[in-house]
């Protein structure tokens, strides 16, 4: 499997999959990705904060926050051994155990095991 880096607020759900940027985030972001990245499975484990808006009683928005608890940064999307295209959909992908987990989209799986049954891999 191959990693696809993107530019941007963080969009992926593992903090290891965000790389955050030291020129344009804060120390506070800086650490709290340092701490996600820590607690990342365990029970403590705090996910990113996105961008998010707030209205008013009336339902007249009053802001739009664009920032994240993470900052800004690079991240990095799973991507099919087969047509290299980016996971950003966060669908699983199918590890070809025969060749050494080397993973596929739903579209390019099918040819890739049919080339193992025709033997031409």
């Amino acid at each position: 499997m191959s990693k696809q880096p993107s530019y941007g607020y963080p969009n992926v759900d593992d903090p290891h999959d965000f790389i955050p940027d030291p020129e344009s985030c804060t120390e506070a972001e800086m650490t709290a990705h340092r701490t996600a990245c820590a607690n990342y499975g365990k029970p403590g484990y705090e996910p990113n904060k996105g961008c998010y808006s707030e209205w008013d009683a009336s339902g007249q928005l009053v802001k739009h926050v664009t920032r994240t608890s993470w900052g800004i940064g690079t991240n990095l999307y799973d991507t099919c051994d087969g047509c290299s295209e980016p996971n950003f959909e966060d669908e699983k992908l199918i590890a070809c155990h025969e060749c050494n987990g080397r993973e596929f989209c739903a579209v390019c799986w099918p040819e890739h095991e049919k080339q193992h049954e025709e033997g031409r891999i």
